[in-house]
């Protein structure tokens, strides 16, 4: 005899919702912290024009001093899930279309760098960096509103973006499965984090390298979004009409600071 009180449905007794389909991802690659991480850069950087090796290395030094940052605020190590992919980088800079205002070329920077994905922890948190370190060589003085509490969570007006953010990567990367779930009745995907994903707002049905070029046009115009948003927060609406700085120049004004 079985008591009432025993679910016998095992998803229930597993604390599970018996309605929801659960998909359990499994690490590879790296294991470690961001320290630990060996590659040979200097190999990497004599690949590079000279425009993309300066401006690779403040980018790598942003990231390296965000790492820091979080190792001394969380009292331990940044975990790494994967390599840094230095050959990537490159890649970033070369897709970014270098015209239009500075917002906008800012905006398509952050995107591409996130789009990339080369750094095996705190992509958008780079890319915002990333933003203001660009904006600032048209205003010194420029700083972003402030980006994240004490307890390292991102404000609210900042949370907005990165949250859509992160539903647009996961349904460029998904669109098929995601499509396949709809059809059996799925309106809702929830990622890590507890990002959830509502699939009716979403055009799911098209080849996978349609969804890759759609979703990161949409991407690219949510970051311009943002930095024309934060520009206003900052009180500096006037960069709006910058005109923004070419790769080679924007490569000059880092040089420049050494």
């Amino acid at each position: 005899m079985v008591s009432e009180a025993c679910p016998t449905n095992p998803r229930e007794a597993s604390g599970l919702d018996p309605e929801a389909v659960h998909v359990v991802y499994t690490a590879q690659g790296t294991r470690g912290t961001v320290d630990s991480i060996d590659f040979d850069l200097g190999e990497a950087l004599a690949d590079m024009d000279d425009d993309n090796r300066t401006i690779v290395v403040r980018l790598l030094e942003i990231y390296e001093a965000l790492v820091s940052q979080n190792e001394a605020e969380e009292g331990e190590p940044v975990t790494a899930y994967k390599s840094i992919d230095i050959e990537a980088l490159p890649n970033v800079l070369d897709r970014t279309a270098w015209e239009g205002s500075a917002t906008q070329i800012a905006g398509r920077l952050a995107s591409n760098l996130i789009l990339t994905h080369p750094l095996p922890n705190a992509n958008h948190r780079t890319a915002v960096a990333l933003v203001q370190f660009y904006l600032r060589r048209f205003d010194a003085s420029f700083m972003l509103p402030e980006t994240v509490t004490g307890t390292e969570e991102w404000h609210a007006w900042v949370d907005e973006y990165i949250t859509d953010s992160k539903r647009l990567l996961t349904v460029r990367r998904n669109n098929v499965l995601f499509k396949h779930l709809r059809r059996f009745g799925t309106t809702t995907v929830e990622r890590k984090h507890g990002v959830e994903i509502d699939l009716p707002d979403y055009e799911l049905d098209m080849y996978p390298s349609e969804a890759k070029q759609i979703y990161a046009t949409e991407h690219e115009h949510l970051w311009i979004t943002f930095v024309e948003d934060a520009v206003e927060r900052a009180e500096k609406p006037e960069l709006r009409d910058a005109p923004g700085l070419s790769k080679a120049a924007f490569a000059d004004a880092i040089r420049d600071l050494r």
